[in-house]
């Protein structure tokens, strides 16, 4: 009979994997035709090809780390236009700040110029050289006024008075004369200018001779407002770097100081002259917004000239590709100004956020992990598959050994089946919240709805991105176990000054006011001690009182063998009864909407102290203030 004289290899071939996996009945009556030889061989291979199955990948294990890889650049892909919409959040509103303060600061300058006109009127429409010295004497213009070059009067000298003008200013001055000689027909000298060493060669002329200084003296005499001209280059300037002028007008009538006339007819008749002041933009600038507390570059345009501009290869922080640009007009004084907003290398710097390369690491690290995990079990799986084979060998004469250690062998196997399953469904744990979360976002987003789900929802997505960044983390946590910090010699003053350069800001947004004692030269762990002052300022902002401006005070005494440093501010303080938790690992007293935070601040903090050797302790009631001591041994 063939099917008795059939060889190992015709068997193999002839049974194909599903026909291995037949029903117990099939399996009988296939071995009906065969050697007791022949069945065990073929119940070998059975139990190879099951024990192979459960060694390989199965594909549930692939999508597993296909769906895990997919929502972590769904959520890196969220968290970056999170963090662009962040950013350009912030550069709108330093470019709101830029327009308000360069508009606040013109609003000034022309509260200087109508209190000038003030003075004027109070003496009867005219002042003398003297009188308008003490005036401008007591407006301290560099105090009080910075970018402001001088303030001056101009009069309106009609022909018929104008013998009678140079005789009562050549009393005082001698040289004083009118220039340059022009053919327009109004004639409009500066009469006065303070402080006059720095503005000499502006003394005397008339304005009326150029067409913008002209054109807005018009403009201001005909709507009884304050105007600037158009650009210029000032006559006291060497640099010809360009400028602008400034007019306030006054009026008189029968001789006298008089309210500015209703209609234009009379004011072109009742015209006497204009108390002004000479801008050069680039002082006025440096007035208005020093670049130190700003983060972007500004360039200021009247019509195509260039009046101002920051936004070149020339500045240090120049960006040739900014983030964020953006021109403004602005009505001012009768002339449009456009104001280009560009966003600097320092902006750029202070842009810089790693969330979303953590967040993409840690789903990377997860993915991996899974992927070798199971690669791991699929080797020991086909280790187990050669024992198998190995096994096999003496089968025919070991029949009962070889049923026994099979029986085992599928034991085994199903122990570390479960066990794959098991290891990767705790892995996956924190991806199955990403991904079940992502798409309850999703969905709440499809109707661009801003409900409170949808605010949940990317709530619970930082939460498991967190989870992400805790695990690599700890992983690094771990690769650094056995080394130790190294003592140096800080100075704690200088070590102040880099923390709050680093919360610069946190203060400047919160209008923070911090004094300080003088701190010592300390020994001490560096990089740590900035940590824990930086983490006890902050929260000294943070937890200020709503709508207050928070006054923070940091201070260090002898104590002995230690040194003793206090901070202290005037916040909204905390219940002594929760002195004894604040220290704890992810303890919050607070909601995160109301304050956000991680709840580890204040635990690191104790740990940089007990690193140290010393301790720290609080003193604090509700609504009254917090203080936190802690002391730095001297020897450590």
């Amino acid at each position: 009979m063939r099917c008795k004289s059939m060889h190992r290899r015709d068997i193999a071939i002839e049974f194909d994997p599903p026909l291995l996996f037949d029903t117990h009945n099939n399996r009988h009556k296939i071995c009906k035709c065969m050697s007791s030889s022949e069945e065990q061989n073929i119940a070998t291979l059975i139990e190879q090809h099951k024990t192979s199955r459960v060694g390989s990948l199965h594909w549930i294990h692939w999508l597993i780390v296909a769906l895990s890889l997919l929502m972590t650049i769904a959520v890196w892909q969220y968290s970056k236009i999170q963090i662009q919409e962040k950013n350009e959040n912030r550069f709108h509103r330093e470019a709101d700040q830029v327009i308000t303060l360069i508009i606040e600061r013109l609003q000034k300058y022309e509260d200087a110029l109508w209190s000038g006109v003030a003075n004027i009127q109070s003496h009867g429409g005219s002042v003398n050289f003297s009188q308008w010295n003490s005036f401008a004497t007591a407006l301290r213009l560099p105090e009080k006024y910075r970018g402001i070059n001088g303030i001056g009067v101009i009069f309106n000298v009609p022909d018929t008075e104008l013998a009678d003008y140079l005789d009562s200013q050549q009393g005082d001055r001698p040289n004083y004369g009118i220039h340059p000689k022009h053919e327009n027909p109004h004639r409009l000298p500066i009469t006065y200018i303070e402080p006059v060493a720095e503005n000499a060669n502006a003394v005397g002329l008339d304005v009326a001779h150029e067409q913008n200084r002209l054109n807005a003296a018009l403009k201001a005499r005909d709507s009884g407002k304050a105007q600037i001209t158009g650009p210029i280059y000032l006559v006291q300037s060497t640099e010809r770097t360009p400028g602008f002028l400034f007019y306030a007008p006054f009026y008189r009538s029968n001789g006298a100081a008089s309210a500015t006339p209703l209609n234009v007819p009379e004011r072109q008749k009742q015209f006497s002259g204009m108390v002004y002041a000479p801008f050069i933009v680039h002082k006025l600038m440096l007035g208005t917004l020093e670049k130190a507390r700003r983060h972007v570059g500004i360039t200021i345009r009247d019509d195509d000239f260039t009046l101002y501009n920051e936004n070149n290869s020339d500045d240090q922080r120049f960006d040739k590709n900014p983030q964020f640009e953006q021109t403004f007009p602005l009505d001012i004084y009768g002339r449009q100004w456009q104001i280009t907003i560009r966003s600097t290398t320092d902006f750029r710097d202070e842009a810089k956020n790693s969330q979303p390369t953590f967040i993409l690491l840690g789903g990377i690290l997860i993915d991996a992990m899974l992927f070798f995990l199971f690669l791991i079990l699929s080797n020991a799986n086909r280790r187990a598959t050669l024992l198998a084979n190995e096994i096999s060998k003496g089968y025919q004469t070991k029949s009962l050994e070889l049923e026994h250690n099979i029986k085992q062998l599928r034991e085994s196997n199903k122990e570390l089946e479960q066990f794959a399953f098991a290891a990767s469904h705790d892995l996956q744990e924190p991806l199955r919240t990403l991904t079940s979360f992502t798409e309850l976002l999703k969905s709440e987003l499809e109707d661009k709805d801003n409900s409170p789900h949808v605010q949940a929802s990317i709530q619970y997505i930082n939460e498991a991105a967190e989870r992400m960044r805790r695990l690599v983390l700890g992983l690094m946590s771990y690769s650094r176990i056995g080394r130790e910090p190294e003592l140096a010699t800080v100075d704690c003053e200088q070590l102040l000054d880099n923390v709050l350069a680093d919360l610069d800001s946190s203060i400047n947004e919160h209008q923070a006011e911090i004094s300080r004692s003088k701190l010592p030269t300390i020994k001490a762990y560096s990089t740590e001690l900035h940590m824990l002052f930086q983490n006890l300022i902050s929260n000294a902002i943070k937890f200020s009182k709503p709508n207050s401006i928070p006054h923070i005070s940091v201070s260090c005494k002898d104590d002995g063998g230690n040194w003793l440093f206090s901070i202290q501010d005037d916040g909204i303080g905390i219940d002594p009864q929760q002195f004894d938790q604040i220290f704890l690992l992810f303890k919050r007293l607070h909601a995160q909407h109301d304050y956000p935070g991680s709840g580890i601040g204040l635990a690191k903090c104790k740990k940089v102290v007990t690193l140290h050797g010393g301790e720290i302790w609080i003193h604090s009631e509700e609504n009254a203030g917090t203080t936190f001591f802690f002391t730095i041994p001297k020897t450590i």
